[in-house]
């Protein structure tokens, strides 16, 4: 009975000697991670090109209001500020007129191309007309829609906008409601950005 048990003991030793005494061989190197790569050309956006950049154009609203823009500009969303004034004197009867224009806009980019993204959004705005002899009048615009803009450099860029304008205002202004866009050469010419990135 010893017989056996000494055998399958000395068998049990031996295979693990043999499995001890063979030789090691290397782990096989696992492939070094794969270095970030940048996202396909339709996928980034001229508006992306550093997130977070401030630029300062001009900008003519459908309704027609126009004037200077700020414009905080981040990848996924931009928002705009207007301002504009116009002073006018007239000599012959010496009366003069002031108009004030202020507007908001937000836009949301819904699609991104390479140098170009397309936004939905609208905008708001005030305009504000003070004569030294007469009536003063007040307008206020609200314009929901969309804006195309094209980025020329990570710099600069030219937008241009489509959508419903409705404009209300004092009794002496009619209240307007009309389907929009501009054009290149119109009254409310397109818009244009330089970006401080």
């Amino acid at each position: 009975m010893k017989k056996p048990l000494l055998l399958l003991t000395s068998s049990l030793l031996g295979g693990l000697l043999l499995c001890l005494a063979a030789p090691a061989s290397a782990q096989e190197n696992s492939p070094p991670p794969a270095a970030p790569t940048s996202p396909p050309p339709g996928n980034s956006s001229g508006s992306s090109f550093g997130g977070g950049a401030i630029g300062i154009g001009a900008e003519a609203f459908l309704s027609g209001l126009t004037g200077a823009e700020f414009v905080y500009d981040m990848s996924m969303f931009h928002i705009e500020a207007l301002l504009g004034y116009d002073h006018t004197s007239n000599a012959n009867n010496g009366g003069s007129s002031s108009d004030f224009t202020f507007g908001v806009a937000g836009w949301y980019h819904l699609a991104r191309g390479t140098n170009a993204d397309f936004s939905v959004g609208g905008s708001v705005g005030l305009f504000y007309n003070s004569p030294l002899a007469g009536n003063s009048s007040t307008k206020f615009a609200i314009e929901p829609g969309a804006e195309a803009r094209i980025f020329l450099s990570p710099n600069f860029a030219l937008n241009a906008r489509v959508g419903f304008a409705i404009t209300t205002g004092d009794s002496n202004l009619p209240t307007t409601f009309s389907i929009a866009g501009q054009q290149s050469g119109a009254a409310t010419g397109f818009g244009f950005t330089y970006y401080f990135r």
